[in-house]
């Protein structure tokens, strides 16, 4: 029990600390925030299940070139009886323009079960090309599981140009919490600050699974991308995630 209200105690206070960050800017540096809110809409073809997902990301520099960005989300699979919120808090360094690095704190509501991840992750953007790539340690809330996340994310988009492609993978280890999903899509920005986007991919059960998302950018928009199941992972499996059961 003890451990369990530490967890939740410091996953409190590291989201606090990211608001009374955020609220108080130092005389360094002017706070400009940046970010964006993305509606997506997944389809399992085998499965025929609907997931719907909102996010935001809200970023800003703080002092120099450090900086922090909070992502909330919420999503649902359309036959499950629950939502699953999610929330990251990242800590990042930008030396210039083309290079981001950080850690970063996820703490998820998942059904069944809830973790936190904790992470390091870089992303580096020059001459149109991207890549961003993450690695993490996963506690299970109240349990005495654990396990590992990563994922890699690549994309192109030419100079001028109003189409981005990608493509990425992301993978989790450790039971209860074990699947694979690479996937490949585009976007294309329809006006200043609004995009379309569509993507499809595979997980490790061999499901196929499409999504369509609209995303709104203010500012630079999201340095770094949410690091939660729903926005990784869309899509619901063919065979449900066992429970986290804590032994007596």
């Amino acid at each position: 029990m003890s451990k369990a209200i530490f967890r939740n105690t410091l996953g409190g206070t590291a989201l606090l600390a990211s608001g009374v960050l955020l609220g108080t800017t130092p005389a360094q540096a002017q706070l400009v925030l940046d970010g964006e809110v993305t509606f997506e809409l997944a389809h399992n073809n085998d499965t025929s299940v609907n997931t719907k997902h909102i996010g935001g990301s809200f970023s800003g520099l703080v002092w120099n070139d450090f900086g922090l960005q909070l992502d909330l989300s919420v999503g649902k699979h359309e036959q499950y009886t629950s939502t699953q919120p999610a929330a990251t808090l990242h800590l990042f360094h930008a030396p210039n323009e083309a290079l981001t690095w950080g850690l970063f704190l996820a703490a998820e509501d998942r059904r069944p079960g809830n973790s936190y991840f904790w992470g390091a992750e870089v992303a580096w953007q020059s001459e149109g090309f991207g890549l961003e790539a993450f690695a993490a340690y996963r506690d299970d809330i109240s349990a005495s599981t654990d396990g590992t996340r990563f994922g890699l994310e690549a994309s192109y988009r030419p100079d001028g140009a109003d189409w981005t492609l990608f493509a990425g993978y992301a993978a989790d280890d450790g039971a209860p919490l074990e699947q694979r999903y690479g996937y490949l899509g585009a976007t294309y920005e329809i006006r200043e600050g609004i995009a379309l986007g569509l993507s499809a991919g595979r997980n490790d059960e061999g499901d196929t699974i499409a999504s369509a998302l609209v995303s709104f950018t203010f500012g630079d928009g999201s340095r770094l991308r949410a690091r939660d199941t729903m926005e990784l992972f869309p899509g619901a499996r063919e065979t449900e995630t066992a429970p986290v059961i804590t032994p007596p």
